[in-house]
């Protein structure tokens, strides 16, 4: 081939073969997922963060809305891992903007990582209306859609909304350990609001117990945060210690809140 001809192809794009075999997928937003996922899943959410930019920019090159969505998703979920809502709320505008421009919704999902950031700024009202106004086909999500808008009606004094989120959560022994652990938990708080301080020990504690069979330390602590409350309004000033402390105890190994 004379070296114009090459040049020409080259600049056409490319000079390989005519059989064509379907789309070819974008190897380097593959590989940055596959990498950010894999480090996630081993509790290294600040290396995660890397890859999943890395996808979000191949996504931006490519104008791929369901790629943009995906690695918009999961770097709005790694900044709430390492304890950043507002830059996990952040991120999620950011997604809900790109995905608008390219007319497209942004899922339920998303919405639900709205909701928690936040709920983890203190900011409940908006909470309990992001996490109200989703409506997910996926029982699983929605379940834990209602937790959340349930944690935020207890941290508004919503005792009625509160009762309703606990409503919201299924029951039964089928019902999955996260499912269940969410369950517990609300029904700890709607207890303590009704006076019922030594109830809302016992179901706390059933929380902690499920929250640290699904590794999630974090809800732990803030499930041993409210038997440490539930205790102290039952008069057990000791164990309302113990609760704190290791509670305490838990979150300085990250350094996280208990929102």
């Amino acid at each position: 081939m004379k070296r114009g001809a090459a040049l020409a192809l080259l600049l056409l794009g490319g000079c390989g073969s005519h059989v064509s075999t379907g789309p070819r997928a974008d190897e380097a937003y593959d590989n940055a997922m596959d990498t950010g996922r894999s480090a996630f899943d081993l509790a290294h959410p600040e290396q995660a963060q890397g890859d999943y930019e890395t996808a979000y920019g191949r996504a931006l090159l490519r104008d791929d809305a369901v790629a943009l969505g995906d690695a918009g998703y999961n770097l709005a979920v790694t900044a709430l891992a390492q304890d950043r809502p507002q830059q996990s709320l952040d991120m999620a505008m950011r997604t809900r903007s790109d995905l608008s421009i390219r007319g497209r919704r942004v899922s339920d999902d998303l919405a639900v990582v709205e909701a928690a950031a936040f709920y983890r700024l203190g900011r409940y009202r908006d909470a309990f209306d992001t996490a109200r106004g989703v409506h997910a086909g996926n029982m699983a999500l929605q379940e834990r859609t209602m937790f959340i808008s349930g944690l935020a009606a207890d941290a508004l004094g919503d005792a009625e909304g509160l009762s309703a989120a606990l409503q919201g959560i299924g029951t039964g022994p089928k019902l999955a350990r996260g499912s269940q652990a969410d369950r517990d938990e609300l029904s700890a708080r709607l207890a303590l609001r009704t006076g019922q301080a030594a109830s809302a020990v016992s179901q706390a504690l059933g929380a902690v117990d499920l929250r640290r069979d699904e590794l999630d330390y974090r809800g732990m602590a803030r499930a041993l945060r409210l038997a440490a409350s539930a205790a102290r309004q039952d008069g057990k000033l000791d164990r309302a210690a113990r609760y704190e402390r290791q509670a305490q105890d838990s979150l300085s190994q990250n350094g996280a809140s208990t929102r």
